[in-house]
């Protein structure tokens, strides 16, 4: 097994006791917009945190140091989620977070200062947003803080005009939104995967403003769901139960039968550990971010889909021997790692986690893991409502 060490550990300059960090984005070029994956940092590329003390602080990765004027307060009441906002293939220099506040606020990171503020109706809280530079369009996801189904409802906006609501989606969903990702598609620029904690993965086509023709297709995970997205051209869900499954990028056409999904199951029972962080989508590879808090350790193992050709229906096995899996010796203790990053090359790894940590990780050698550069989203968990409550360390 392959192991990285880390090299470096901040907590940004956090000085409020039992904080922890949430999510990282990056400033560095988006190679392709539908799985995260992002150019090598460059000296001038920053990365950026959003902490339980509702902070924006930005650093230098190389030294993990909060740049002199890094730091941005109160981004919102109940910070919740952070996404970067910028073109295809260029930098970017405006970040997007959202809250439990109802705010939705882009931050030019030249300035330091509000670029837009979008507001959602009634202050309803928001847990969950992502933006298409491209389409000037910004959206983001209720979080639902009652019992049992609730009215849970996605907003867009465009970001030219910061005061009117473009679009509403009410009907699709009855919990939290655990993840929002535009996924441009050659049928369409504007389809919008949704994932919430009721269980249901939907794609909308953003450009039809009413819900029931917008609703492009439903695909039920049967658990309530941390994360979604795509992975070569398939749609993965990881539930908060860490069972996972694969399924074909469904067709439009209803006389086309769908390929039923390649079910993983547990992956705890697999891989061996207590929780997964998500899937990276690290160039052509698909890589997930897997960790043991009992034994200190997170691991990074690939997933390739084993078919003969691409043509085949698809087929997807762990890698999760030695020689393909690589090991962030320690992790970040006995506390839950939140969010990582891992730059083009895998050369260096950047993790975040519930002990208020950023910590920096490199191999032994130059080029001891041969994966290229993606970032996950951040860790949500069902009931994962209030800031300052540690994610339960539940037993493998």
């Amino acid at each position: 097994m392959k192991s990285f060490q880390a090299t470096a550990s901040s907590n940004l300059g956090i000085t409020q006791a039992n904080s922890y960090i949430y999510s990282f984005a990056t400033t560095s070029a988006q190679a392709d917009s539908r799985t995260n994956t992002y150019t090598p940092l460059s000296s001038t590329d920053r990365l950026g945190a959003i902490c339980s003390d509702d902070s924006l602080r930005i650093f230098d990765p190389s030294t993990l140091q909060i740049l002199p004027d890094g730091l941005i307060s109160k981004v919102n009441n109940g910070v919740t989620s952070i996404k970067r906002f910028g073109t295809n293939g260029q930098p970017c220099s405006i970040f997007v977070t959202t809250g439990r506040d109802g705010r939705v606020c882009g931050w030019d990171l030249r300035s330091k200062k509000r670029a837009f503020e979008l507001r959602a109706p009634k202050g309803q809280p928001l847990s969950a947003l992502d933006g298409n530079f491209e389409l000037n369009a910004v959206v983001a996801g209720m979080e639902y803080e009652g019992i049992g189904v609730g009215d849970v409802s996605i907003f867009g906006w465009d970001v030219r005009k910061p005061g009117e609501i473009q679009m509403t989606y009410s009907e699709s969903h009855t919990d939290t939104i655990t993840e929002l990702r535009f996924i441009p598609h050659a049928k369409s620029s504007s389809l919008l995967l949704s994932a919430s904690t009721d269980g249901l993965v939907n794609i909308f086509d953003t450009s039809i403003p009413e819900e029931d023709d917008a609703l492009y297709q439903v695909i039920n995970h049967h658990s309530a769901l941390h994360h979604a997205g795509l992975m070569d051209n398939d749609l993965y869900a990881l539930g908060t139960d860490e069972k996972m499954s694969i399924y074909a990028f469904p067709d439009p056409d209803p006389e086309v039968t769908q390929a039923p999904p390649f079910v993983l199951g547990d992956v705890r029972e697999t891989l061996g550990c207590e929780y997964v962080v998500n899937v990276l989508q690290a160039g052509n590879k698909s890589v997930i971010a897997a960790g043991n808090h009992s034994e200190h350790w997170l691991d990074l193992i690939n997933l390739n889909n084993a078919a003969d050709k691409s043509s085949d229906r698809r087929n997807w096995e762990w890698r999760a021997d030695n020689d393909n899996r690589v090991r962030l010796v320690g992790g970040h203790g006995e506390e839950v790692v939140r969010d990582v990053f891992v730059s083009e090359g895998a050369n260096v790894v950047f993790t975040c986690g519930e002990d208020g940590m950023v910590r920096q990780w490199k191999g032994q050698q130059d080029g001891d893991v041969e994966m290229d550069g993606t970032k996950s989203a951040k860790r949500r968990h069902e009931g994962d409502k209030i800031k300052k409550e540690k994610r339960s360390k539940r037993d493998g």
